[in-house]
């Protein structure tokens, strides 16, 4: 998740801030609402499955977590207040760990570890 966070700042930046803009424009017509969530929920499904996996104590909550960390990051970097700033792979990795540890840790404790 943590490479496809940075080629989506990196190499494919112009798609990203397309998608950004396709989000909003699905916030005006119906239509295009039903195929943006679609196909967020697909990935949403693929999320699920990998935290289910993980142990997570609730994956589709989680899940909402984990996309909005990776999507709040995307924005920040591409249109947003840090706009001039990408960060470099292993501070994406870094991120994504310390945000799963704190997801995951709960599972430890819902099995009673």
């Amino acid at each position: 998740m943590a490479l496809a966070v940075h080629r989506s700042l990196t190499r494919h930046r112009d798609l990203l801030i397309a998608r950004y803009e396709l989000a909003l424009e699905a916030t005006r017509r119906p239509e295009l609402r039903a195929f943006y969530d679609r196909t967020g929920a697909v990935f949403q499904e693929q999320l699920t499955a990998l935290l289910t996996a993980a142990g997570s104590p609730d994956p589709a909550r989680q899940v909402l977590s984990l996309v909005a960390w990776a999507d709040g990051l995307m924005f920040s970097c591409a249109a947003g207040s840090f706009g001039s700033r990408t960060p470099g792979l292993e501070e994406i990795r870094t991120g994504l760990r310390e945000l799963l540890a704190g997801l995951l840790g709960g599972a430890d404790e819902a099995r009673g570890s």
